[in-house]
């Protein structure tokens, strides 16, 4: 039987989600994943490119950091949604 994420109250009545084992398990190999991933591009010489701080950044194999592009925030003002509103795009 598969382990399921189950939602607890909390003292506040908000739900959390509850990591199951098999997540955990997921985003501990991808961790490992994407550090070897990062050290072999390193170590080839490629350049890697990340996004830090809303801005594209790219690191190069001698370490040097270059500031690509400034990403913008969204314009949508989540305050004013309701649960169940329909979202259309135009």
């Amino acid at each position: 039987m598969k382990n399921k994420k189950w939602q607890v109250k909390n003292s506040n009545n908000r739900k959390k989600n509850v990591i199951s084992t098999e997540d955990k398990v997921l985003l501990a190999s991808a961790k490992i994943a994407a550090s070897k991933a990062v050290r072999s591009s390193l170590a080839l010489g490629i350049t890697i490119k990340v996004i830090r701080d809303n801005e594209i950044i790219a690191i190069s194999p001698d370490k040097t950091i270059k500031k690509l592009r400034k990403l913008s925030k969204s314009a949508i003002d989540i305050s004013s949604l309701k649960k169940g509103m329909i979202l259309e795009r135009k």
